[in-house]
């Protein structure tokens, strides 16, 4: 996103989102943390 490609930070959501999901799922980080960083990742990427 900082670089101002919005097509490549679409396509690379998916994968943050897993990620982050992953890491929820192994307690490396809380399940709402990772639910405020998917939502906050999807704002940034949702067209405005």
């Amino acid at each position: 996103m900082e670089a101002g490609n919005l097509s490549e930070a679409k396509e690379a959501l998916p994968q943050l989102q897993k990620a982050i999901d992953k890491a929820a799922a192994r307690r490396v980080i809380h399940p709402n943390r990772a639910a405020r960083l998917k939502a906050r990742l999807a704002r940034l990427v949702r067209p405005s």
